[in-house]
Formats: structure tokens, sequence, C-alpha cells
């Protein structure tokens, strides 16, 4: 090729590059959406309102958040993996649109890895394995139970393929038990119905399960997180029982579209660190029983969902689970 050509196709590549190298640096210089993909007023709601109003004060731009709810979170996941990598929209990604929905659904518009890229955790919430009042004193006696060969116990979940349901698979797998899945429209039904005692046994958050474990109306009999809760100290983790593997806990995410500029990451890092820290929002991340996840990044919140998702999407198609 000629010198000169050369010389000149190369400037005007780079001159076509500087307004989007120029966008980048500027970034965010209009409204940024924040998709949710469930419902208002659920948890991955509340955990994304209350990140978009810390973003939106140092970001200097509004985070508005726009709920696309639908197919288990898969319509508002869709969404943000068909948008412009621009940073423009991002969206809430939690275990069900990242991890447990795409193991019982192959068949999803979106690749749970390919398809986004991670921009950090900041939100974790422990599940509780609980029986109704007066079925077993403790995970000895549930274990027990589970294994029986005769009348063998039940389990309320969600509905198919829900968190509920996986945890509740795993530890079934775990014990070789003999729990008989009984699927819901929704976790408040299931825990009427183990209250009633319809019900043997469920696992949930602390938000579902905590006011009737405080009424004495439920048993807590373990907890899925790294250490025991404050508020059950009576209560063993999974790893002191020997199950370390049960230690599936409810978290949210924030991810965009594949493809983001690493200079917009950049910027997102920094915004998201700075809101975990701050203390009002881990006071009401708290009072959620949620924990604020701290020192997150897309490189460590990649690797989180890699993990994951291997290992659910393996676990899943082994007990042949799925969501219809």
């Amino acid at each position: 090729m000629n010198i000169k050509l050369f010389g000149t196709l190369a400037m005007a590549l780079c001159v076509a590059a500087m307004p989007v190298l120029g966008q980048e640096r500027d970034f965010p210089a209009r409204p940024i959406k924040l998709v949710v993909p469930f419902a208002p007023g659920g948890p991955a709601d509340i955990v994304a309102r209350l990140v978009a109003e810390q973003l939106s004060r140092r970001l200097q731009q509004p985070v508005v958040v726009d709920n696309k709810a639908g197919a288990g979170g898969a319509l508002g996941a869709e969404a943000v993996a068909a948008s412009a990598p621009d940073g423009y929209t991002i969206g809430m990604a939690s275990v069900s649109t990242h991890v447990v929905n795409p193991s019982c659904n192959p068949n999803l518009k979106y690749d749970p890895i390919k398809s986004f890229t991670p921009i950090a955790l900041v939100a974790d919430m422990p599940t509780i394995l609980v029986g109704r009042a007066g079925s077993v004193s403790d995970f000895a006696g549930f274990r027990d139970a589970a294994r029986r060969t005769v009348d063998s116990p039940n389990y309320g979940t969600p509905g198919n393929c829900s968190l509920g349901h996986v945890v509740l698979e795993h530890i079934n797998h775990a014990l070789g038990g003999r729990l008989v899945h009984v699927p819901y429209r929704g976790s408040a039904p299931a825990a009427s119905d183990l209250v009633a005692g319809t019900l043997d046994f469920m696992s949930d958050t602390s938000a579902v399960v905590g006011p009737y474990i405080e009424s004495g109306k439920m048993k807590a009999l373990a907890v899925a997180w790294p250490t025991r809760l404050p508020h059950l100290k009576d209560v063993p983790t999974y790893a002191e029982l020997g199950y370390p593997a049960l230690n599936i806990t409810v978290w949210y995410g924030i991810v965009g579209p594949a493809g983001m500029h690493r200079a917009v990451l950049d910027k997102y890092e920094a915004a998201i660190a700075q809101s975990m820290a701050d203390p009002a929002l881990q006071s009401r991340f708290e009072s959620m029983g949620m924990v604020a996840v701290q020192k997150s990044s897309p490189s460590r919140f990649g690797a989180f969902l890699g993990e994951r998702y291997r290992s659910e999407a393996d676990f899943i198609r082994s007990r042949k689970m799925s969501g219809s």
C-alpha cells in the first residue's frame, strides 16, 4: 500500500474514533436507565432504588429505575443484553436472572455470561431453612426426617426451578433425602401453608420467614451464611453442620450489555465502591437482612458469575429440574 495513502487512512480512523473516545471520557452526559427485571416493591427493586439514588449523586446524572418484570426476570435481562454498550442502560442481576433461570431454561434469548458486562456485586442475603413449629427441633431431626422411606415429608417453594427449589434439592441430594417438592406461586402462600401444617419445610430469606421465626410459628434449622446470624445465634450455618456447599445465598449485582468500554466501567466501579461504603446505605441494607458488598469489581463479579452459573447449571441439569 502507498505509504501516503496508508497514513491518510490511519488519520481518518483516528479522527472517526475521537468522538467515541470523547463520549467515554465525558460519561455520563445524560440520564442512565437501571433496568430491574422484577415488579416494584420486591427486594431487587428496593436494592436498585437505593443504589440508583447513590449513583445519581456520585455520577451527577439521574439514574432512573425501569421495572421490566416477567418470565422469572428474563424479560428485563433480555432488554439489558440487547441495549447499546455505552453505559446508559444497565441492569440488576440476581441469582434468579443469571444462575437459576438460565440453568432451568436453556432457550432464553440471552447468555448469562456472554451477553453481559459484569460491573459489581452490591448486595448479599442469607437463606434460612425452616420447619413448621413442632415438626423437628434441630437440623439432625430434619436430616432424619428427610431420609424417611415411609411418609416422606414435603417442602414448599415459590415455584418450579425457583431458588427455594434449587436450595432444597441441593439439601435433598446432600442428605440422600426423599423430600417431596410442592411448588407454589410465590413465597407467601408457601409460608402460610407451612404455618397451617400443610407443609413441613421450606427455605427462604429473612424477609419472608423472619417474622414467623420470631413469633414461634416456624423453627429455624440452618442458615446459608459464612457466620451465624446475630438474631439467630443458636442456629448453625451449613458449614458448621458439615455441608459448606449448601451456602447458597440471595445476591444482587449490576451488569451492562456485553462490550462496555473500560473507561465507563472505571467510573461505575469508583461510584459503586463509594456508594457501598456509605453508612446510610449499609444501614438500609441491614434493615432488610442484607449486607452491602464491599470491594467488588468487574473482574471479581465476572469470576463470581461464571463460577456460580457453571456449578448450578450442572447440578440443575443433573437433577432434571425445569421451569415448566
